[in-house]
């Protein structure tokens, strides 16, 4: 017998704010000059892991504030300044 897979469900706010977390951090991390590559290099993430984090700009699906903290890290700005929308 199969085990039944639940899927995490995220309420549309949260997919919305995700996405728009994921794509200002694509948008910076390209005004920087890195391909997401480099740039995953750069932040001390597996580019897996980083590709995962930016497609969410696109799916809403969720990431972990781990991969999060690390990416405005590695943009070097602070979370006062990546969240300021």
């Amino acid at each position: 017998m199969a085990k039944e897979v639940k899927k995490h469900e995220i309420p549309e706010l949260d997919m919305d704010t995700i996405k728009r977390i994921a794509a200002k951090a694509r948008n910076m991390r390209e005004k920087q000059g890195f391909s997401y590559e480099e740039f995953a290099l750069h932040a001390g993430l597996n580019r897996n892991t980083y590709f995962k984090f930016e497609k969410s700009a696109a799916t809403g699906e969720n990431f972990t504030i781990a991969t999060l903290l690390k990416v405005i890290r590695g943009l070097s700005v602070s979370l006062r300044s990546f969240f300021d929308m």
